[in-house]
């Protein structure tokens, strides 16, 4: 049986779920657990996110992962051009982090997870993996959506303007 946890960390766009998933982080490692997995690393420029950079949360190595820029051999998909190598990257952190930690991180699913690209792959095949917790962090209009999408259970919702202990 499954007994993992699923916290979702929402707020809009911009509104700061990767901060607030850092301040998780730090709280799990404080409770003497292990978590592995990524986080997207925004850029911003005038107000404007304009890149993200993908960094693995153990080593905190990084790699660049998106950019509104064209960057030759990088995917275009929307508006943002996507690292190939950074996405192979990132589902071998999050694969390693299933297997040898007590909670896993994924920095964000959301609309591209959501019709197949992205972290799409490695999230469906790790998230049944029992006693397991997970955090990921969702934009809040894609909740519900994410929620359905991998019929997801034993779910927390955390607000990030809200007070909350995991």
């Amino acid at each position: 049986m499954n007994t993992a946890q699923i916290y979702i960390l929402t707020g809009g766009q911009g509104s700061g779920k990767t901060t607030r998933c850092m301040e998780l982080i730090k709280q799990i490692k404080e409770k003497g657990k292990s978590v592995g997995g990524i986080l997207a690393l925004g850029k911003w420029e005038e107000n404007v996110r304009t890149a993200f950079d993908l960094m693995d949360i153990q080593s905190g190595e990084t790699w660049p992962f998106a950019s509104r820029e064209k960057i030759d051999d990088w995917q275009k998909i929307k508006t943002f051009y996507f690292n190939p190598q950074a996405i192979v990257q990132g589902e071998k952190i999050v694969r390693k982090a299933a297997n040898f930690n007590d909670w896993i991180v994924i920095d964000e699913l959301g609309k591209l997870d959501l019709h197949g690209y992205l972290w799409s792959s490695i999230f469906s095949e790790l998230v049944s993996i029992s006693n397991k917790n997970w955090i990921i962090c969702v934009r809040d209009s894609f909740v519900e959506q994410v929620i359905e999408h991998w019929n997801l259970k034993n779910v927390r919702i955390l607000q990030i303007e809200q007070a909350f202990e995991i």
